[in-house]
């Protein structure tokens, strides 16, 4: 009788999903046609009002579909922060200043508060490669650093520079100047009026040096940033910084739009640089000798477009702009799912990923929690024989990021999960961890100022006199061979006195006193 009942039921179901024919939406790079089925959803009065405009830019049925409503949390959020960096400024005196802040319009300065609405999807295709899409929904016009991220969307100008056996290449549309006034506000509002003012002073004396006007440069810096790189295993190179780190061989050329001129008449004006015309190029060297990551570095200027390249014959590779990773197999399948037109674009190659996981290889003698950070980071990176690609796309109404790789959003939803609860557990066992220590430093010094108390009334006794100082009590001779301080306290600045109390100062501010 059971199966009698299931099995209808199933067909009744499964009858119950109108079935849509027609492709997915190409314009979103959905890459896949099939079968769309329309669900049943709460009640208009209950639904979220984001919930369709997030929707429209996910995949549905995949093996992750993820929506979060966050309209007015970070607001909350920012007034719950400023309640616990209280509590915490009542235990330490040092971070007072920062307690008293409006955290509140920080995240609106910050252009937090745009966000609305984030929704994210993975599907898995026949390649076992995963098509993944976050959008940040914000409803229209953002700020702060949200509105940093360029404009309208469009080709990607410099991808014909990166070779084909490039192991990374990135392109991003940038506004620094929108950046650096957020940063400004910020500052100004933590500080006050005269703090932005100092900061933007800070700011100019900062280009002097260099004959170049940093606020310039940072206004002029308003279009298209490219890297590209490539990592090779054939050679290393020993970094000179403390310790050395070792790390394979790599080439590399960075691409600026619209700052050539400035730089250039600020190298020309040092006179440190010797220029040389190649190819309707300019081409600056440093006149004294300087060798990078064992190569010669250039800049070059081509009208109004900066290079630095980690030597000339790469950027020369760079510039031959025939078959390179644009024509690559790997790329234009991608492109089917991530679409060609955006404002950023990252692409990463199996053999990059193979060469950082070589690098605790190549320093065995890193710190523990530098090795442990990276195979954190590395356990997250894709184990793929296929490329990571991802595309930001700036949307009249949020941000959409779409990339294709060999990991899915599910993963990273599983690390959430694992670490979340541990984040939150953390959260509540450090202030009364903090507590619990501040109980253990109070018990230790109040047994060192017993010792100390001690020590002087036999001083007293036997001398005669009414006070002593701290070498009178302490050394190997003394009558306490030493003291440990706790936590950096100072035993040397007590007065002692016959009939006195001893109190000592802590380096947060707060005092402890010993009476005899």
């Amino acid at each position: 009788m059971g199966l009698k009942i299931l099995v209808p039921a199933l067909l009744l179901a499964v009858a119950g999903c109108r079935k849509q024919a027609g492709p997915a939406d190409a314009a979103n790079g959905a890459g896949a046609s099939g079968p769309r089925f329309s669900l049943e959803t709460v009640r208009a009065s209950e639904r979220s009002r984001s919930f369709a405009a997030v929707s429209r830019q996910l995949e549905l049925g995949g093996v992750v579909y993820g929506y979060l409503d966050v309209e007015g949390d970070l607001a909350r959020l920012a007034g719950s922060l400023h309640a616990i960096v209280n509590e915490f400024a009542h235990e330490h005196a040092d971070i007072a200043p920062v307690a008293d802040q409006d955290y509140a319009a920080l995240a609106t300065l910050l252009g937090l508060t745009d966000i609305k609405a984030i929704g994210l999807s993975s599907v898995a295709d026949a390649q076992a490669q995963f098509r993944n899409r976050i959008f940040i929904y914000t409803g229209g016009e953002r700020h702060g650093l949200m509105a940093g991220l360029g404009g309208k969307p469009g080709p990607f100008k410099h991808l014909d520079l990166a070779p084909a056996n490039a192991t990374f290449f990135g392109e991003t549309e940038l506004e620094v100047g929108v950046v650096y006034r957020t940063i400004k506000d910020v500052i100004a509002q933590v500080g006050g009026a005269p703090a932005g003012n100092q900061f933007e002073l800070a700011m100019k004396r900062a280009g002097e040096v260099v004959a170049l006007s940093l606020l310039d440069l940072i206004y002029g810096l308003k279009g298209h940033v490219a890297v590209v790189a490539r990592l090779e295993p054939a050679r290393t190179v020993t970094w000179p910084v403390s310790p050395p780190l070792i790390s394979p061989g790599v080439s590399a050329l960075v691409c600026v739009d619209g700052i050539a001129p400035m730089v250039e008449a600020a190298m020309m004006r040092t006179r440190e640089f010797q220029r040389t015309d190649m190819e309707g190029c300019h081409v600056y060297r440093l006149g004294r000798p300087l060798t990078f990551a064992g190569e010669r570095p250039v800049i070059v200027a081509e009208g109004g477009t900066l290079y630095l390249a980690t030597s000339l014959e790469f950027f020369r590779e760079c510039r031959a702009r025939s078959g390179g990773l644009a024509q690559s197999a790997a790329l234009r399948h991608a492109w089917a799912y991530v679409g060609r037109e955006g404002n950023g674009l990252t692409y990463m190659s199996p053999e990059f990923f193979e060469q950082v996981r070589r690098f605790a290889k190549l320093n065995p003698g890193l710190p523990a929690q530098v090795k442990a950070l990276l195979a954190f980071t590395m356990a997250r990176a894709p184990d793929s024989t296929q490329p990571l690609v991802a595309l930001r796309t700036n949307l009249d109404d949020g941000l959409l990021i779409r990339s294709y790789s060999g990991r899915s959003l599910k993963q990273e939803l599983g690390g959430v999960a694992v670490y979340f609860p541990l984040g939150m557990a953390a959260a509540l066992a450090i202030p009364a961890f903090h507590k619990a220590q501040a109980v253990s430093q109070e018990t230790a010094v109040l047994n060192n100022l017993r010792m100390l108390a001690a020590a002087a009334d036999q001083h007293y006794r036997e001398t005669g006199t009414r006070v002593a100082t701290y070498d009178e009590l302490v050394g190997p001779t003394r009558y306490v061979k030493s003291i440990q301080p706790v936590a950096g306290e100072n035993y040397r600045a007590i007065r002692f006195a016959r009939g006195q109390s001893l109190r000592i100062r802590m380096p947060s501010g707060r005092s402890i006193e010993y009476q005899p």
